[in-house]
């Protein structure tokens, strides 16, 4: 595995650019997964943290997607060739899990590119995706909720959510309200489960 470094706010990977054929990792920091719609607009997927694997259309080289991966924070990165990755932890040889891979997920990854051409997401929804996320992979849980300390400001979740910093605290303000967040400083404590069904209804 080569490992690079990225600074924030940069892009990791992007569909169209020169790409070495590599899978990503993230091994520190956060990355966003943004996908564009039919008509340009940038959905947020997920928030990635380490051990999320980003590229992976480079495992299925006849899919094509609007995915671009952009640091948050400033990010380590492994690259690993696909047959590397696959023959060397799943045991197989690459073309037999490559035709398995595109007879399965390949067809999830056109179904979310179709997807993406109808999301159109809130503010409030995105900061509730964004939260979700940065509590699964960096949160520690109590007895009753999902604490994230990463000592992010309203700035920064503004900007993760790309949105204005204060349409994001007008949001904020309406979940901590509604008991679905709470903020201690830099400190959000999340209500996970409450958050799901909010997304889901």
């Amino acid at each position: 595995m080569r490992i690079r470094q990225f600074s924030r706010h940069s892009t990791i990977y992007k569909e169209g650019d020169e790409s070495d054929d590599a899978v990503y990792i993230v091994l520190s920091g956060i990355a966003r997964l943004v996908c564009l719609n039919r008509k340009g607009k940038r959905n947020l997927l997920e928030v990635l943290g380490p051990g999320d694997v980003i590229e992976i259309p480079s495992l299925l080289p006849d899919i094509h997607h609007k995915l671009t991966c952009e640091t948050f924070t400033d990010c380590q990165i492994g690259l690993i060739s696909p047959t590397a990755l696959v023959e060397g932890i799943v045991g197989i040889p690459f073309r037999e899990f490559n035709e398995a891979l595109n007879l399965t997920v390949g067809r999830w990854w056109t179904l979310l590119e179709r997807h993406s051409n109808f999301l159109s997401q809130t503010v409030r929804e995105k900061i509730m995706l964004a939260l979700l996320d940065l509590g699964r992979k960096f949160g520690r849980r109590d007895e009753h909720a999902m604490i994230v300390d990463l000592g992010l400001s309203g700035q920064d979740l503004a900007d993760l959510v790309e949105s204005s910093r204060p349409k994001v605290s007008e949001c904020l303000k309406s979940l901590v309200a509604e008991g679905v967040v709470k903020r201690e400083h830099r400190r959000f404590i999340i209500d996970s489960v409450r958050i799901q069904t909010s997304l889901r209804s």
